[in-house]
């Protein structure tokens, strides 16, 4: 019934904004990718100018708009541009998704799927984190999930009215992150109709007036941004960024299987019942619904597959599979519910193992965290923190392996994942911002802003970090290699310096600047230096303050 339906959606909307909007200001924007994208759409709202991003003052070529335009009207909401600004979008775009999910489960095997799929998705690690996290990646899932959505709906349902928008939804994933936001869903899509034998459809999802309609969302934007940006803009947009990344990409490589060794991780806890599911699905499921699990299995499988071909490889690309898990895993979790005990083991013995671990890990993680140096930046209570933490995971864990055993499989996806759900609002509100005082660029912005007379300058070594440039609200000086950052120390008008001190340690000669503050970031951290001979010249350097209230106006959900 409409009404069973839409009390199903608002339900878990609701829940979805209790898990992802809680705490989204509570800490800083951390690099590399938080502070950029801000920064990107900080810059856009001042400059007006909407079509081609800037960042530090200078045309940024790495990816489209749409995150940028998503930020700043994020923004209007919050007064500013800040952390929370920063990442509602993404937050959003996980509700949105777990909306979607819960309708699919319910269209495709039954309103209790519908709950389980939305829950299972929402409460990996992966989506617990980037649903909070202000990168491209999460806008980018969203977005893909709708395409699919609606291409389900079309299919199963006999609505092909539904396919022009699927090709219409791709276009939008594309103006935010290229074209893996229509190539991976389309391809999904033709694998499964070519090996379910319903070759035919290809021809009602008319690719070639699809793919014209994507390229009418996509020109939209991309044809008066070439006008704008030029001819460099224009090569880097399609070729660089898109091309020479997938085929020949300058970082981040991996090898072939890297995505198998992440996903155990980045879907846990659900990973443990990844195998059973896939199992339980590929043997008990029947009809429509083993259409509809071999359609999610494809999503799941097609999406890895088109990854793992570029050298190049992060987490954050397969993101968009993550949904066609959640809806294998509740599919299977709903086929036990219905015809328990058959196959209960493969459900019992992956819960009474997950349980086992975490027991383990909560037991020993006070041991082996003891004694270690960096426990002193942090609150004396972190630690035991920590430690609840694990105890909560372990007892939801628990209490999912004891209605498992007593033939309740689908309360124990309920039990296990509101125990990460709340495990995850928890950390994110208590424990992450602790950690502000050695990923947050902020402490030192702040006292580089006070300590700068009008007119000072300064600059940022061996590269642009575009969190001080966020913080500081002033551009930054772009020095190329060491001669620049010589010649920049010896000037004679007021300039200051932020330098990497693992770059500081592989220069030919010392620096001819004198050292203001630090930041506690040991690995990759930030030094501030003056030019010598000013007015405060021997001054002894020191720390940079912890974390103060955001100045930027952000309240925050």
């Amino acid at each position: 019934p409409r009404a069973v339906a839409w009390r199903q959606r608002l339900g878990v909307l609701l829940l979805g904004a209790l898990i992802f909007l809680p705490g989204l200001g509570s800490r800083d924007l951390w690099n590399p990718d938080e502070p950029r994208y801000a920064e990107v759409a900080r810059e856009m709202v001042e400059s007006g100018n909407f079509l081609v991003p800037h960042l530090n003052g200078e045309v940024y070529k790495e990816k489209p708009p749409l995150q940028f335009w998503a930020i700043a009207l994020s923004g209007l909401l919050f007064g500013g541009i800040g952390p929370a600004a920063a990442r509602l979008p993404a937050a959003l775009a996980a509700c949105l998704t777990m909306v979607l999910l819960a309708d699919l489960g319910r269209r495709l095997f039954s309103l209790r799927a519908g709950w389980l799929a939305a829950l299972v998705f929402a409460t990996g690690v992966r989506v617990l984190w980037q649903g909070r996290v202000g990168q491209i990646d999460g806008l980018l899932l969203g977005l893909v999930a709708l395409a699919m959505y609606l291409w389900a709906r079309g299919f199963f349902e006999g609505r092909r009215e539904l396919y022009p928008w699927f090709f219409a939804v791709t276009g939008l994933a594309t103006v935010a992150k290229g074209p893996v936001g229509l190539l991976p869903p389309l391809l999904s899509i033709t694998v499964f109709l070519l090996i379910s034998h319903h070759r035919s459809q290809l021809k009602d999802l008319r690719v070639g007036r699809g793919l014209l309609i994507w390229a009418v969302v996509v020109l939209a934007w991309f044809l008066p941004a070439v006008l704008v940006g030029g001819k460099a803009y224009l090569e880097a947009m399609l070729l660089k960024q898109n091309v020479t990344r997938f085929v020949e990409p300058w970082h981040h490589h991996r090898p072939w299987y890297y995505y198998l060794t992440v996903i155990p991780a980045d879907f846990f806890p659900w990973s443990f019942l990844l195998p059973s599911a896939l199992v339980i699905g590929w043997k008990r499921l029947t009809g429509r619904e083993r259409l509809a699990y071999l359609w999610a299995l494809c999503w799941f499988v097609v999406t890895v597959v088109f990854f793992s071909l570029s050298p190049g490889k992060r987490t954050v690309y397969i993101l968009t599979m993550y949904p066609a898990l959640a809806l294998l895993v509740a599919a299977a979790a709903d086929r036990l519910a219905r015809h328990w005990p058959r196959d209960r083991r493969w459900w019992t013995v992956p819960m009474a193992i997950l349980t086992g671990l975490l027991a383990l890990l909560a037991a020993a993680f006070p041991f082996a965290i003891r004694g270690r140096e960096e426990l002193a930046l942090f609150p004396s209570w972190m630690p035991g923190a920590f430690t609840g933490l694990l105890v909560l995971l372990a007892v939801g864990a628990l209490a999912g392996f004891l209605l498992s055993r007593r033939g309740r499989p689908a309360l124990a996806v309920m039990a296990l994942g509101g125990a990460f759900a709340l495990g995850g609002v928890g950390a994110v509100v208590g424990l992450l911002p602790q950690f502000d005082v050695v990923k947050s660029a902020r402490p030192l912005s702040d006292l580089l802003v006070s300590e700068m007379a009008p007119g000072d300058t300064y600059a940022i070594y061996p590269r642009i970090d575009p969190t001080f440039i966020f913080y500081t609200h002033k551009h930054a000086e772009v020095l190329n290699g060491e001669d620049e950052l010589f010649a920049y120390a010896a000037r004679r008008d007021g300039v200051w310096l932020l330098a990497e001190r693992q770059a500081l340690a592989k220069l030919s000669r010392p620096l001819p600047m004198v050292e203001v503050a630090r930041d506690h970031d040991g690995d990759e951290g930030y030094t501030l230096f003056r030019q010598q001979g000013a007015e405060q010249t021997g001054a002894p350097a020191k720390a940079a303050p912890e974390p103060a209230p955001d100045a930027v106006p952000d309240p925050g959900p």
